[in-house]
């Protein structure tokens, strides 16, 4: 039989030390923000982000983990930091396929799915519901430890657990992501996400003159780390545990470096990172308005 107990002690022994557990439950308050928000990009429509059953029929909990990759030292670049080392998509999965092993031969009746990022559900929430951190002004989800230099990954399961308990907001009065959002998505209103400089630096389609402006603001070509730049809980966050964040980065990409790679052999060079995923010529784009031209 599986306890919480069990659970964070196997996580904690793959170097995941930030683990909670949550339940299927009926969710109106997410239901409400989804619909809410309306669309957003890269995200599916509402009705399948609240569908537990679409990923593991009969889930009835989620074994919820945080990834940091925060490195040891900050360098310069102009990637932003989660995309710096290898994809996250492979790394977490990785460990969670190492996890799921562990509990499954504690629990072999129990069935296990791995999410992290590219499955409809809503991770970030499922890890505030988990206890895991609190929502800031800046729409991400805050750990104590790790602040919100992280990505998330979760087992659902068909085991029936405990849930813990979420976390309040402890932003107090502090606004500096409001004020250092370069395309002013984020508000104490709510947040614009098609005006995110993060979001523009992987749109497809071409920029207008506003877009472009709001990407010359920071020297970021792939993402947007200003709000978690000025976050004082990321000012004092611990590095990350896990030996993949400090290997084989990639903190920098340069126009001469794009111009001297084949888009195949770009995607030879560069397919294990998170930043590769809309391909060379949006980047070579980015770099070149950045540039003036």
């Amino acid at each position: 039989m599986l306890t919480p107990l069990f659970i964070r002690q196997a996580a904690r022994s793959l170097g995941l030390d930030a683990c909670g557990l949550c339940r299927n439950e009926p969710d109106e308050t997410l239901a409400r923000r989804l619909a809410d928000a309306g669309p957003v990009p890269f995200a599916p429509p509402a009705a399948e982000r609240l569908s537990w059953d679409a990923v593991l029929p009969g889930a009835r909990a989620a074994v919820v983990c945080l990834f940091p990759y925060r490195p040891a030292a900050l360098e310069e670049g102009n990637i932003a930091l989660y995309a710096r080392p290898e994809d996250y998509h492979r790394v977490n999965r990785r460990y969670l396929s190492r996890l799921a092993d562990l509990l499954a031969a504690e629990a072999p009746e129990a069935a296990f799915a791995a999410i992290t990022d590219t499955s409809p559900l809503a991770d970030r929430w499922l890890a505030w519901r988990a206890g895991l951190g609190f929502f800031g002004k800046n729409r991400c989800l805050i750990h104590p430890v790790y602040g919100s230099l992280f990505t998330v990954g979760a087992l659902l399961t068909t085991a029936d657990l405990p849930a813990d308990t979420p976390m309040v907001p402890q932003c107090g009065r502090c606004r500096r992501c409001l004020d250092a959002c370069p395309g002013r998505a984020l508000s104490e209103e709510g947040f614009r996400p098609w005006t995110c400089k993060s979001y523009l630096t992987q749109k497809k389609e071409p920029l207008t003159e506003e877009e472009t402006a709001i990407l010359r603001r920071t020297p970021l070509i792939f993402g947007c780390d200003e709000c978690q730049r000025v976050c004082p809980w990321n000012e004092r966050a611990a590095p990350s545990p896990l030996p993949e964040i400090q290997a084989a980065r990639v903190a920098s990409l340069t126009a001469e470096e794009l111009d001297a790679l084949s888009v195949r052999a770009f995607d030879r060079t560069y397919r294990a990172y998170a930043f590769a995923w809309r391909g060379k010529k949006i980047l070579a784009r980015n770099l070149a308005l950045l540039a003036g031209r």
